[in-house]
């Protein structure tokens, strides 16, 4: 009687198996892209051009290794001459870059970052010292990705690094036109500059 019963089990197990097999990926995707505010958090980043490249699985990976900081203002997240081993992403709140003018010693103003935009990305690139000094002009929260993230990627997944660096060799090079007049004493002198930001 058992034999029987046999194929008319199997064919049971069959017909339930796309049921299953649909409710365990789910539960392995809710996993791995996690809660609401997570959900949240990549979908801010897919909004942002140089992650909109990446595959979700990939993007995910990354924000999941960043860290999240908090600043008030007056607070310096880095200064002229710091060693960059991060880059930063403005979750919300405005930061201000400044440079030390040659010439007169005083600290001049050359952009601001808000919600969405990025800067010290060139740690990405190389860990020179940083040529600009980033100060919190009001209560900030930052996204913190470090260059070992970068390296973690490039080492796991060079496919999936290869839009992001591709996206941030074109934003640097149309930041570097648009702000050309700030870089233009810099680009023109003979000792080439230290580094970017």
């Amino acid at each position: 009687m058992d034999r029987p019963a046999a194929p008319a089990l199997r064919m049971e197990r069959a017909r339930h198996w796309p049921v299953r097999a649909a409710r365990n990926f789910s539960i392995m995707i809710g996993k791995f892209f996690g809660d609401a505010a997570f959900r949240s958090d990549l979908g801010f980043f897919r909004g942002i051009v140089l992650f909109k490249g990446l595959r979700r699985h990939d993007l995910a990976r990354l924000v999941r290794m960043m860290m999240q900081k908090s600043y008030a203002p007056g607070d310096i997240v880095f200064s002229e001459g710091d060693l960059g081993r991060a880059f930063f992403v403005v979750a919300k709140g405005l930061v201000e870059v400044t440079r030390r003018n040659a010439a007169t010693g005083q600290e001049q103003a050359v952009a601001q970052f808000g919600p969405g935009d990025f800067f010290g990305e060139m740690v990405l690139l190389d860990e020179l010292p940083r040529s600009a000094t980033c100060k919190v002009m009001e209560p900030t929260r930052l996204h913190v990705m470090y260059k070992d993230h970068i390296d973690d990627l490039l080492t796991h997944s060079p496919r999936a690094a290869a839009p992001l660096l591709h996206a941030l060799a074109r934003l640097l090079s149309a930041r570097l036109r648009r702000e050309r007049r700030p870089f233009e004493g810099m680009i023109n002198t003979p000792t080439p500059p230290k580094g970017a930001l």
